[in-house]
């Protein structure tokens, strides 16, 4: 019986663990906000007020103020409909309301597109993989050997890394592509993944597989090979064209690149846009799905401790 009792609260233990995480979870962004002119200014909580110097998803609970010189366009997500922000001006996401607390906010007028659907079906889809395992150590996981990677991507000669999970420092590689000769790729003790510029290859489809090695020799073959798609020159312009109508929406710009099969440029663009913009945490669950598409097991579990604690500091 005193076993029982033992096993029914180490398994409401485990369940704590696993779910607490989640606790913290929100809801897809309301709205956005572009168009932004002068002194802009967000804050999560309406203590801590930081600048907004691009397009800018709002979650709800969030707070703008604009400055004297400050104006912008606000967009709800779920009805489609733009306000234009004057200066002077503060408001508060509250729901899927915004409540004016000084200031002006034009009528509504109703924009030609919204993609709130799509971006409530990422942001779900996103929020599977900002779990974090409590109690486990990263680094007793760092020497994984069983390197998987996305089964197909698409590269551009201005974007033509592929990339995988870098297993253990000391763990070289061998890359395989068109069943041709193995490319010796040397261990990288400090990198956060290996990348691998394949620029040279021809246009059109490539196979690839990524072999695993230790001191000792092969320790890790794939069962299956991925593929990779070379975009040509002229399509690259295409494409470059299109993402500078998108301008500097960074959902829009990564969600295009996903679309064209490109996971590793829309992961670069995460990267950047986090780098410039640490404070927008409530965004991170899709830098986190972009590690899980691309198999960088280990960079998905850091970034999601990162987000689990940034909600955390909310409260």
């Amino acid at each position: 019986m005193k076993a029982k009792r033992l096993s029914l609260g180490f398994l409401v233990s485990l369940l704590i663990l696993i779910t607490s995480s989640q606790v913290f979870a929100k809801a897809p962004p309301v709205a956005k906000l572009v168009q932004i002119e002068g002194q802009v200014e967000y804050s999560r909580n309406g203590t801590n007020w930081n600048p907004v110097r691009r397009t800018k998803y709002l979650f709800s609970g969030y707070h703008l103020r604009t400055g004297k010189d400050g104006s912008g366009m606000l967009i709800n997500q779920a009805s489609g409909m733009s306000q234009e922000l004057g200066s002077n001006s503060q408001l508060e996401i509250d729901g899927v309301k915004v409540i004016v607390i000084a200031g002006s906010l034009s009528e509504p007028q109703e924009e030609e597109t919204s993609l709130f659907q799509s971006l409530l079906n990422k942001f779900a889809k996103a929020q599977r993989y900002t779990t974090v395992r409590r109690g486990v150590n990263l680094a007793d996981e760092v020497c994984d050997n069983k390197v998987r990677t996305i089964r197909s991507v698409t590269v551009s000669p201005g974007h033509s890394d592929l990339v995988w999970r870098n297993a253990c420092p000391e763990y070289s590689y061998k890359l395989v592509i068109d069943a041709g000769m193995p490319i010796d790729v040397p261990a990288q003790s400090t990198s956060e993944m290996i990348r691998y510029n394949v620029a040279s290859r021809a246009v059109g489809e490539h196979t690839y597989r990524v072999e695993v090695l230790d001191k000792d020799g092969t320790v890790y073959i794939p069962k299956a090979e991925s593929k990779f798609q070379v975009m040509s020159a002229d399509e690259e312009i295409e494409l470059t064209a299109v993402l500078e109508q998108i301008g500097d929406d960074i959902f829009l710009e990564t969600n295009f690149l996903e679309e064209q099969g490109m996971y590793v440029a829309a992961m670069d663009a995460y990267r950047e846009y986090f780098q410039q913009n640490p404070d927008d945490n409530d965004m991170r669950p899709l830098l986190i799905q972009s590690y899980q598409v691309l198999k960088l097991s280990n960079l998905r579990e850091s970034e999601a401790r990162l987000y689990n604690a940034g909600l955390e500091e909310d409260y």
